[in-house]
């Protein structure tokens, strides 16, 4: 490649990333889904987590505009907004329903992407089809603290849908959502001496070998 033929694809790299950036509104949120969440809240870590470079905003502080907005049309419009209807994984079945079907991560999985893109458009239809799935987790915790389906115990799943209900309670401030989270977490604290992660859940947590003075979980 030339000089002049990488000078060129740069400049079409910055103009790009400037498109994007265009395509950003941060402002403060309004309407019921926010319930008066301020945009520029953001929570520093506490001791002893490192201090961080750079904080998430909350879900919904930022609003898209112009390609992106479109982007996440072509989205909803598609499998983002759609897979329930014919995948019986994440149908009316799942485990994450109160269902017999699939109980992993397949639920969870799914709301990850609708959830956000449901209340980043504040799409009304999109919006009760998570609903129901936010609201069967969050009303059928069991005693000790774990929620989801019965069937399968396995960590990871939960570790998926708590990403779900994080950015839930940030664009809705459910009351509901950190009284079952702290529950959770109290129930994973005293089970996993006993019964530590393992498969994906172990993956994603576990320090890296080379470094043997990091902690492990």
């Amino acid at each position: 490649m030339s000089i002049a033929t990488r000078r060129d694809f740069l400049k079409t790299l910055g103009a790009a990333a400037a498109l994007s950036a265009s395509s950003l509104k941060a402002s403060i949120p309004v309407g019921p889904s926010t319930a008066g969440l301020p945009a520029t809240e953001f929570f520093p870590n506490r001791q002893p987590l490192g201090k961080g470079a750079f904080y998430p905003l909350p879900l919904t502080s930022v609003r898209p505009k112009g390609w992106l907005l479109k982007q996440l049309q072509i989205q909803a419009g598609g499998l983002g907004g759609h897979l329930d209807e014919f995948w019986p994984d994440v149908g009316p079945d799942s485990g994450w329903l109160g269902g017999s079907g699939e109980s992993w991560e397949r639920g969870p999985y799914f709301l990850d992407g609708l959830v956000p893109l449901a209340y980043l458009l504040n799409d009304a239809g999109l919006v009760a089809k998570s609903q129901k799935w936010l609201d069967w987790t969050l009303e059928n915790q069991q005693a000790n603290g774990m929620f989801g389906p019965t069937k399968n115990d396995d960590w990871w799943p939960r570790i998926v849908m708590l990403k779900v209900l994080t950015q839930y309670q940030e664009a809705t401030a459910d009351p509901r959502v950190i009284p079952v989270m702290r529950k959770y977490f109290a129930c994973q604290l005293s089970e996993l001496p006993n019964r530590p992660l393992r498969d994906w859940g172990r993956s994603g947590s576990v320090a890296p070998r080379a470094d043997p003075s990091r902690p492990r979980i």
